[in-house]
């Protein structure tokens, strides 16, 4: 009998008589796609769509530039450059602990008579946590959740300033749980960045949206303006040295113009001399800071990167989770696939016995 060939008008002779197999294997299959449909909560997506815009190497730099020429101020050291955020680092940004901390902080808008609420702590309620978290919080935990009324309580409160280190280690699964939901894609031809929330109430989407694009602008700004903003306080300063210098110096000479009107000695005229030149470097320095100064400001705005909006986050009910045409159309392909392998075992089964 291990030796016979199988026939294959046989086979399908038995695949006919199975046919009940391959529908209670069916109806299995999608009456667990119908529970799985009914169990998952329903999710909602909205998204923003921008691109990354600067304003380096503007007109005001070479106007700038042209005017310390005539002046005989050399400005080269005070370049544009592109040392600020490229957009293919903004999903290591919008992932990073410090940007989740700060999204996290940002208030919800509620309706009225509603409790405030932070979009950590909506993300924390809301969180799908795996079935051994759930069995530890309703058994060991079952304490502390009766103690806060069922609700997780966490500080979402910027920590200490002074510390590199992350130290609310309680925040970590909230943070992982935010990679989830939120996805960033660009768009390598176009330079369009889109940014898609999605959670499980459409407004709460459109909010994180909007909160997490702003607060992505300004870690951008931040980081890119952070070098200019440096330099800025430092020519500030030497500025205000070089302008109590040439002050200091156009008095000394002033005075003593005024206590040696007529001048016969050359000591005196030496002195003078002196004193004249000193004052002439001290001006020197002195128009050349204040040029250098304006240019540092300029450079700060224009240092400025910009997050142009092409198409806002708006609320969107319709619903991106479940997908009931995919699981349904897993669900069949599966009962099909079960039936056909179950009757092909019973089959080879009672062939070779």
């Amino acid at each position: 009998m291990a030796n016979e060939s199988i026939d294959v008008a046989e086979l399908l002779r038995h695949f006919v008589k199975q046919k009940m197999l391959f529908v209670k294997s069916l109806v299995f299959f999608i009456a667990l796609g119908v529970l799985i449909i009914i169990v998952t909560r329903n999710h909602y997506q909205s998204s923003v769509k921008f691109i990354a815009l600067s304003t380096a190497n503007s007109g005001a730099t070479g106007l700038m530039r042209q005017l310390g020429g005539l002046s005989g101020i050399n400005l080269g050291g005070i370049q544009g450059g592109e040392d600020g955020i490229s957009p293919m680092m903004y999903q290591e940004v919008i992932y990073s602990i410090p940007y989740l901390a700060k999204l996290s902080n940002r208030p919800l808008r509620q309706s009225e008579g509603q409790d405030p609420l932070k979009i950590g702590e909506f993300v924390a309620i809301n969180r799908r946590t795996s079935i051994l978290s759930s069995i530890k919080k309703y058994t060991i935990g079952l304490p502390e959740v009766f103690a806060n009324n069922g609700r997780e309580i966490l500080d979402f409160s910027e920590g200490r300033q002074d510390s590199l280190i992350f130290e609310k280690r309680e925040l970590v699964p909230v943070f992982n749980e935010f990679k989830k939901i939120i996805l960033l894609e660009t768009d390598p031809n176009s330079g369009v960045i889109t940014m898609t929330i999605e959670t499980v109430d459409p407004e709460v989407s459109a909010q994180v949206a909007a909160h997490a694009f702003d607060l992505l602008s300004e870690f951008v700004i931040a980081h890119k303006t952070e070098k200019a903003e440096q330099n800025l306080k430092f020519v500030q300063t030497q500025f205000e040295e070089s302008k109590e210098n040439f002050i200091e110096t156009q008095n000394t000479l002033a005075t003593f113009r005024d206590r040696n009107q007529n001048l016969s000695f050359s000591a005196g005229r030496a002195n003078e001399e002196r004193l004249l030149a000193e004052f002439n470097i001290a001006s020197n320095l002195y128009t050349n800071m204040a040029v250098q100064l304006d240019q540092a400001k300029i450079k700060v705005q224009e240092d400025i990167p910009v997050l142009s909006i092409i198409n806002p986050p708006v609320v969107s009910y319709q619903k991106t989770k479940p997908n009931i045409p995919m699981i349904l159309a897993i669900c069949i392909f599966m009962g099909f696939a079960s039936g056909f392998v179950w009757a092909l075992l019973i089959f080879l089964k009672n062939h070779l016995s």
